[in-house]
């Protein structure tokens, strides 16, 4: 897509730099300068399978891109929050733009979930956010969000970002329509040691496993990242399964 297909509206910020996304590195970096523009914390995109539920899901998997500290969503994933996830539960049904406070939505959780949600989100300064529902042209679903402490979004606002979060997932849609291509990108001990991350395991573990030394598995892990045009391991993780890669 070229930034002349854009019309003018569409050439200034937060729009102008979309149709340069080649990469899912180069989309995170839209969309932090997005998130912080917008005073809020963290950004994150997931993919939405046809028939969701949330106890079948984690945060991990459904995440195609986040900002999220790793711990953030180790302790999410830990608590199993995804199965009653009040939002997962709407975006299953909704199509315009999902804005939320956490108490409201955590206390909408069964049994002792409300407490261990609300020190989760708190921990990391959290009191607010919205998601954007997309779907791309392969009619799959996606869904765009921003969560932080900021003030209530206005309507100028929230229509801006849920015409950027359509874009966003046009243009990362047609990117990786040459995904493919990246499934033989990686050989397979690049493969192997992004997959023994997946499962949790350390350098050092890996290659104790593997039988090559700290320093082999770590040059693998930060080639197989190039490769994938990520910006760190986790993101590379990540895409990988996104990809299929592992079985």
């Amino acid at each position: 897509m070229m930034a002349s297909a854009f019309p003018p509206v569409f050439q200034t910020e937060p729009f102008a730099q979309i149709p340069a996304i080649r990469t899912v590195f180069d989309a995170i970096q839209v969309l932090r300068k997005t998130c912080v523009g917008y005073g809020f914390r963290y950004f994150k995109v997931i993919a939405l399978p046809a028939n969701m539920s949330g106890g079948d899901s984690s945060l991990s998997r459904l995440a195609t891109i986040s900002s999220w500290p790793p711990d953030m969503i180790a302790d999410y994933d830990r608590l199993q929050l995804a199965r009653n996830s009040p939002i997962l539960n709407l975006l299953r049904k909704q199509i315009t733009p999902l804005v939320f406070d956490f108490d409201d939505i955590n206390n909408r959780r069964p049994g002792e979930e409300p407490a261990s949600a609300d020190a989760l989100f708190a921990r990391f300064g959290l009191t607010m956010g919205v998601f954007f529902p997309v779907h791309d042209f392969r009619s799959m679903r996606h869904a765009v969000s921003f969560v932080g402490d900021r003030a209530p979004l206005s309507a100028e606002e929230l229509s801006t970002l849920a015409m950027f979060s359509t874009l966003l997932i046009e243009q990362i849609s047609n990117v990786t329509i040459a995904d493919h291509a990246a499934k033989s990108v990686l050989n397979a001990r690049e493969t192997e040691i992004l997959q023994w991350t997946a499962e949790g395991k350390t350098s050092s573990e890996i290659a104790g496993i593997t039988g090559l030394s700290e320093h082999t598995v770590n040059h693998y892990a930060t080639i197989a990242t190039q490769k994938l045009g990520c910006s760190n391991r986790t993101q590379a993780v990540v895409y990988a399964m996104r990809l299929g890669l592992f079985k």
